[in-house]
């Protein structure tokens, strides 16, 4: 091996230079071990490899100091940031051996640990000049979430890249009775108090003193983060992002009763705050509220005992979800491409957007979610949420994509218009586990959404032979965009899944 790039033993200036950037180009895409010191090398070789060095940083509450004073001439290359807060240790009370840390019982010292992060970065961030395209991802979790009951979970860093883990399922033999763990079997489901942990909310106050950032135009939480945010801590997040024009935010859905009756409230705050909140500059938005049945399902036999003790009835949350889709129907206006997963249902959209005399001039991609998409629905009530759909389109002259899909155990469907400008060829895709034909009404009212310069094809593709488990195995089968979900959340929910099954 030549000492240096050099030595006569290695040619590497006497290579063309288009040549030597396509290996410095291969090296850096492979990141082998070491790889980014090699930017020290030269300056041919830094002009390479440190924009792909610091365009996705993944940053510890550690290293908010050293990132202030470390990342300065290169910080137009940077593109995202991740920081990922690491809250305390907790006392399980199902262990019974001594825990030798204590139990974190007062949720206000989670928030104050987050709030500390949060503000070291904003306070570094706001010195930052606008420079492009900046995302600033926000994850926090603690070491005993996956510990205890959760081991076949992903929490915080360390699963942003999950590839295939066929060999390490195979390998893992989890042994934890106290947990409901034998021998890598999963015999015991988790204890509603410590699903409820997980999911508990991560901050109660605000502080008043965050500055503003300039430089962030995009804002993601993803499935990582499983504790709630309240809708006015976000409120405080974005308030102070000026220059935002991208939200993702995966939330979860919890269903226990003191859970529900937040869950209203929180709904009804967020519909607030997609209308107040969000600038009018944001011009993408991506919501997708996951859920584990399983943990669901304990979760359910717990609240069905509670209300039973109680006598409390169910809370119904139609008008709630009718409240987000009004407000959601109102913002699509502003905004060039939107996504709702399991928050409000489609059709939900579409009767709010009727009851609205408007054309949205800017959406160019909308994607939702609808119940009436499964196996079971009337063949009528699916072709009226076609029908509904195709009259939300014709008011939006820019739409070039829009899906409505639906997926779950043992199905998955998707009905996908797609337009393409470069060829004045447009689709309405029936993708699906089971097959259906699309009525002629459904074909003449889709036809109307077309322009007439463009001609409208009908396609079908039924899935065969595949295994649908769970959402993100119809994501999966379905080829679904990657706005719908990010594609490191949706392999955490293939892989969770997985080790689920096996376990």
């Amino acid at each position: 091996m030549p000492k240096s790039h050099n030595d006569n033993a290695f040619p590497w200036a006497s290579l063309p230079a288009d040549i030597r950037l396509l290996i410095l180009d291969e090296i850096s895409d492979q990141k082998y071990r070491g790889w980014s010191v090699c930017a020290a090398v030269c300056k041919e070789w830094q002009a390479i490899i440190e924009p792909k060095n610091f365009c996705q940083l993944a940053l510890k509450t550690s290293c908010l100091d050293e990132f202030e004073y470390l990342v300065i001439r290169q910080r137009p290359l940077v593109q995202h940031i991740c920081l990922n807060v690491e809250l305390p240790r907790y006392a399980c009370p199902t262990c019974q051996q001594d825990v030798t840390v204590p139990e974190v019982t007062v949720p206000g010292c989670t928030s104050d640990i987050f709030w500390k992060a949060v503000l070291r970065l904003f306070s570094t961030l706001s010195t930052w000049q606008p420079a492009g395209r900046l995302i600033l991802e926000l994850n926090a979790s603690s070491p005993s979430d996956s510990e205890h009951w959760f081991k076949n979970y992903c929490f915080g860093p360390g699963h942003e890249d999950i590839g295939d883990w066929t060999q390490q399922e195979r390998a893992i033999r989890w042994h934890d009775p106290k947990h409901g763990w034998a021998d890598g079997q999963q015999i015991q489901a988790p204890d509603p108090s410590a699903i409820l942990r997980i999911f508990s909310p991560l901050c109660l106050d605000v502080p008043q003193n965050l500055p503003v950032v300039h430089a962030v135009t995009g804002f993601q939480i993803h499935r990582q983060l499983r504790h709630q945010l309240f809708p006015f801590v976000l409120k405080a997040l974005l308030e102070k992002l000026p220059r935002l024009e991208s939200m993702v935010y995966e939330l979860w859905r919890v269903s226990l009763i003191h859970h529900q009756i937040a869950d209203t409230k929180d709904a009804k705050e967020l519909a607030n705050i997609v209308e107040d909140v969000l600038p009018e500059h944001v011009k993408e938005v991506s919501i997708f509220k996951d859920f584990n049945d399983q943990l669901e399902l304990t979760l359910d036999n717990a609240r069905s005992s509670l209300y039973q003790y109680l006598g409390v009835p169910r809370i119904i949350t139609s008008a709630v979800h009718l409240a987000l889709s009004k407000a959601f129907a109102r913002k699509s206006h502003n905004l060039e491409r939107l996504s709702i997963a399991y928050m409000i249902d489609a059709q939900q959209l579409f009767i709010s957007c009727r009851q609205m005399p408007c054309t949205w001039n800017l959406l160019q991609s909308l994607t939702l979610t609808s119940s009436i998409l499964a196996r079971t629905a009337s063949h009528q009530s699916i072709y009226a949420l076609l029908q509904d759909a195709s009259l939300t389109a014709l008011n939006m002259p820019q739409l070039k994509s829009m899906v409505l899909w639906n997926g779950g155990q043992g199905q998955a469907c998707a009905v996908i218009y797609q337009r393409r400008t470069t060829n004045g060829l447009a689709t309405l895709t029936w993708r699906s586990t089971w097959d259906l034909e699309l009525s002629q009404d459904v074909e003449e009212s889709w036809k109307k959404v077309v322009p007439s310069s463009c001609c409208l094809l009908f396609e079908k593709e039924l899935l065969r032979d595949v295994d649908i488990r769970s959402h993100g195995d119809a994501i999966h089968h379905l080829r679904l965009s990657d706005r719908v979900i990010d594609p490191t959340s949706l392999r955490q929910i293939l892989q969770e899944g997985r080790m689920q099954r096996l376990a």
